[in-house]
């Protein structure tokens, strides 16, 4: 297993930092599933990040915190994150919340929008959306407490689901808060069930080769495994039709994924899914948002998360694009579906979300590649 190195410096001395570094971790033992021990200035620690599991010793010196870690390859894309939590666990902790709930809702004003449920498939462009969700739902005090953020759950695992699909008993108590506005990251269907207030999902889906692509080049695996090796045997669930997965709530095993399980899916969305957006349509996606959940924020300039150094899928072999399609194609027919569904959500709002997407078009920073004009239909 890879080793990962980091030294993430300081001028707060051996013995401050020392007693920061503990202060955190007790404190994040509240709402993860760390794990981890002291000997002398060394701690010795134990968790997951994206639901893989990660291991190793954080040395504190007087200038430096000295990270050791073992890092599957799979986790090594993840690697950057372990450096930020170091830099968060060197600042103070924030003084304990009044009241048996954390701050006080009412504050903020009576909340009576539901709790909004973004569902973030791994790889389906879903980052810039998760930012404008918690840009919308978010309190008006800016309060960070554990997980949450402003009355916003981030959730830190999910990249790779949980065995058996599992919520971890951690992150139940934030789920179940009074104050909880949104849940933003990579969880599936059943969620909910955790959730004390009214809640809503929403979602964006992507077409599953250009996802699939994606996530092959993210997690680095050309370094493994050629992309059509990966397409005929992939070596995790996430990469055999996760959309549907997702949305049905549901994960067998790889090729195990049924028709069945792709009509549970379109029946989550038709039943219990404000917005379905889709990747391609993303400016559609954001009007839809603020018109069907209410929100009354300015809608600022979102262009999509493009990375400049992606791969296009007009370079991959024919052959290897067929293997990406059929191991795939269920996750095709809940793409196109979702298109389908944003067509008839679009229609029911009437010629005034036009007007909503030309005002935001007019305002929007340019995106890559352009977007796809939508005409209203003829009276």
């Amino acid at each position: 297993m890879p080793r990962y190195h980091k030294e993430v410096p300081h001028d707060l001395g051996r013995a401050e930092a020392a007693a920061r570094l503990r202060a955190t971790a007790e404190w994040a033992r509240g709402f993860s599933d760390l794990e981890g021990t002291w000997e002398g200035n060394t701690f010795a620690f134990s968790l997951s990040v994206q639901g893989i599991g990660v291991g190793g010793t954080v040395e504190v010196d007087e200038d430096a915190l000295r990270l050791n870690a073992h890092l599957p390859l799979i986790a090594m894309p993840f690697a950057g994150w372990l450096p930020r939590v170091m830099r968060t666990a060197l600042q103070p902790r924030p003084a304990a919340s009044s009241g048996p709930g954390g701050y006080d809702a009412r504050a903020d004003g009576e909340l009576s929008a539901p709790t909004v449920l973004f569902l973030h498939v791994p790889k389906a462009g879903g980052t810039t959306l998760g930012e404008y969700v918690y840009n919308q739902a978010r309190a008006p005090a800016d309060r960070d407490e554990g997980l949450l953020n402003a009355g916003v759950l981030f959730v830190p695992y999910g990249f790779f689901k949980e065995a058996g699909l599992r919520v971890p008993e951690y992150i139940h108590p934030a789920l179940g808060r009074d104050d909880l506005r949104a849940v933003v990251g990579h969880f599936w269907f059943g969620v909910h069930r955790h959730v004390r207030r009214p809640w809503t999902y929403v979602t964006l889906l992507r077409d599953p080769v250009e996802r699939v692509v994606s996530l092959y080049h993210y997690l680095k695996l050309d370094e493994r495994m050629s992309l059509e090796e990966f397409a005929a045997s992939p070596p995790f669930r996430e990469a055999d039709n996760d959309q549907v997965r997702r949305i049905a709530g549901v994960d067998p095993e790889i090729g195990g994924c049924t028709p069945a399980m792709l009509d549970a899916a379109k029946e989550n969305l038709r039943r219990h899914f404000s917005v379905v957006g889709v990747v391609e349509r993303f400016d559609e996606t954001l009007v839809l948002l603020n018109r069907r959940l209410g929100w009354t924020r300015e809608i600022a300039s979102y262009p999509r998360n493009v990375n400049p150094a992606r791969r296009s899928t007009a370079s991959i072999p024919p052959s290897t694009l067929d293997a990406l399609r059929a191991r795939n194609a269920l996750d095709a027919e809940l793409h196109r579906f979702a298109g389908r569904w944003m067509d008839e959500a679009i229609t029911a709002e009437g010629p005034g979300f036009y007007d909503d997407l030309a005002r935001y078009r007019a305002l929007a920073a340019p995106v890559d590649p352009p977007l796809t004009e939508v005409a209203a239909p003829a009276p």
